[in-house]
């Protein structure tokens, strides 16, 4: 008997090492929530299941919606993954988030990016470029609503308005050139052939600045049954969740910096908010399972899809031709916008 190809042995290492990695980024996720059972029983206690249900419905949306703030700037790097493919790449790598460390998603992203033809260090780019975007829109999200967090929010937060023209000027097309030719000599990986428009560039921040928006909002749905919700609390929710997110991504040792949003985000509700501090503690806890449930759904609906299309592919047969993945033919420069 002969051994099996050496691709498809490679094929067989990869899918046990992307097993492993999702395994060990659920056990960790786990290992940080199960402690805290007490405090999840008391959130699911104090919610209301209409509000509960709309706040996972929101926090799908910006969840998905920074997906597209994403897919906008691949295409603008020249790949224009179909979106089902691109849904897969995206949602799937975000379990990589609650691995300690910051930079699993995009490694996760770069592995399976190599199945629609794009290269590791462009998805390595993209993903870095994304996680720039994210926090530019955060900043600047949080330094428009700061005022609204905390009477003295200028002397506490003022680094935060400052680093908003920074952030902005980091995204300027020229700027990312040069980031991205740096970026190059450190990792030693051609980062810096991607021209990105500066139209991929706006619609990405636009997608972002909506996600912010949208994680607000679910908080606010959360409080909905603990406090009572009029415009000025809505407009803190929002600056006071990008900030929280903010310090969260900064504790990059907690997956997906868990306990630290949290530790923030009760902060300010309490400080803020007519909301005793187990409440805002409750709040914090049950946006946590909810974003949770959210990446696994979306995770787990980008496994069965992915399934789905190959079980298509065998049954149409050979003759069929292979189900498109990617565009062969896209430019490994910036092609036009893609509006979908």
């Amino acid at each position: 008997m002969t051994d099996a190809p050496q691709p498809a042995k490679r094929s067989r290492a990869k899918s046990v090492i992307r097993t492993v990695g999702l395994v060990v980024a659920l056990a960790l996720c786990v290992a940080f929530l199960v402690p805290r059972a007490g405090d999840i029983s008391d959130a699911f206690g104090r919610q209301d299941p209409w509000s509960l249900v709309a706040a996972l419905v929101t926090g799908a949306a910006a969840t998905y919606v920074t997906f597209l703030s994403w897919r906008a700037l691949m295409s603008g790097a020249g790949h224009h993954i179909p979106i089902r493919a691109a849904q897969r790449v995206f949602f799937l790598s975000q379990i990589g988030k609650y691995i300690p460390g910051s930079v699993w998603p995009i490694v996760a992203q770069a592995d399976l990016g190599r199945e629609h033809r794009v290269p590791a260090a462009r998805s390595v780019a993209v993903g870095m470029l994304t996680l720039l975007v994210s926090c530019g829109a955060g900043v600047s999200v949080a330094a428009v609503t700061i005022p609204f967090v905390q009477p003295d929010a200028f002397a506490s937060y003022w680094f935060v308005v400052l680093l908003v023209p920074i952030v902005l000027a980091a995204l300027h097309p020229a700027v990312l050139r040069f980031g991205l030719r740096l970026a190059s000599k450190v990792t030693r990986r051609d980062l810096g052939t991607i021209d990105l428009r500066i139209g991929a560039i706006i619609r990405a921040f636009g997608w972002a600045a909506l996600a912010w928006l949208l994680f607000g909002l679910h908080i606010t749905l959360v409080l909905v049954p603990l406090a009572r919700v009029d415009l000025r609390v809505t407009t803190l929710t929002i600056g006071a969740y990008a900030l929280a997110w903010l310090v969260g991504f900064l504790v990059f040792f907690l997956p997906a910096g868990l306990g630290g949003r949290e530790a923030v985000l009760t902060a300010l509700l309490t400080a803020n908010v007519p909301l005793g501090a187990s409440a805002a503690v409750s709040v914090a806890v049950m946006s946590r399972v909810l974003l949770t449930v959210v990446d696994l759904v979306f995770a787990g609906a980008a496994v069965l899809g992915e399934r789905r299309r190959r079980a298509a592919g065998r049954a149409a047969g050979p003759a069929a031709g292979p189900l498109p993945t990617a565009d062969a033919t896209a430019p490994d420069t910036a092609g036009p916008p893609d509006d979908h």
